[in-house]
């Protein structure tokens, strides 16, 4: 990773994590159970491992919690910041929110309930390179349940982003998008404070401007947002990140 560049990690870990209530009612989603450590634990020492050295939690339901469990950062080596909802405003109007404490021109930006394993370097570089106002990770997968299909140029720019008809790659294999974003700062300041959508309404935007691209990840990668792929994650996270 290039110099003093791709420090910082905006992670969303705000969301009241309803299809999970069946078997994680008391703690943030971000805090459910991996094999005996929070699922934050996990990010957050993948993140450090990765070059990451400062964090920013965009928190709403159960912020007390989470603020509890990572205090200063310090004990994955991070320096971490919070930015607090009032109300719900949905991952596009929370990333707004959070401009004040944005501190970097560029920085990387998911999920506080997904993992992606991948080398953050390679990435923000891609980033630069080409000049990007947002880049996607994109990864291969087998259908279309519950992600965001991309379909991407020879540039690697991507022209349409959601759009269920795109037609899988050879292999019978979708790119769709991983959760993980490069974000330059001055998108962020030209979005209106209020609650937002950035799947439905910010990256389809960006995307009709030109600016998105996708770099394409082979990484490990979960959701724990659905019990499936919470019970999932207890056997496959130790094993794949345990070292």
């Amino acid at each position: 990773m290039k110099e003093n560049r791709g420090r910082l990690a905006v992670i969303l870990a705000g969301g009241l994590g309803t299809r999970l209530r069946g078997v994680v009612s008391d703690v943030p989603k971000a805090l459910a159970p991996i094999a005996g450590r929070p699922f934050l634990d996990w990010l957050l020492t993948m993140l450090s491992c990765r070059g990451i050295t400062k964090i920013l939690l965009l928190l709403g339901y159960g912020a007390d919690k989470i603020m509890a469990f990572v205090e200063d950062g310090s004990k994955w080596n991070l320096k971490a910041t919070y930015s607090l909802e009032k109300e719900p405003l949905d991952k596009g109007g929370a990333l707004r929110n959070a401009l004040p404490y944005i501190d970097e021109g560029t920085f990387f930006f998911m999920n506080g309930d997904t993992l992606l394993d991948m080398d953050l370097g390679e990435m923000f570089d891609f980033h630069v390179d080409k000049r990007a106002k947002l880049t996607i990770a994109a990864r291969p997968w087998k259908d279309l349940t519950r992600v965001d299909p991309l379909k991407v140029d020879e540039e690697s720019k991507v022209v349409s982003f959601g759009e269920k008809n795109v037609p899988p790659e050879e292999g019978g294999f979708w790119l769709v998008n991983g959760g993980f974003y490069v974000v330059d700062r001055d998108i962020v300041e030209e979005l209106p404070l209020r609650r937002l959508s950035w799947e439905k309404e910010v990256v389809p935007q960006l995307v009709r401007r030109g600016v998105v691209y996708s770099f394409r990840s082979g990484g490990y990668f979960i959701d724990i947002g659905v019990p499936e792929d919470y019970f999932k994650a207890q056997r496959e996270i130790p094993y794949i990140l345990g070292s």
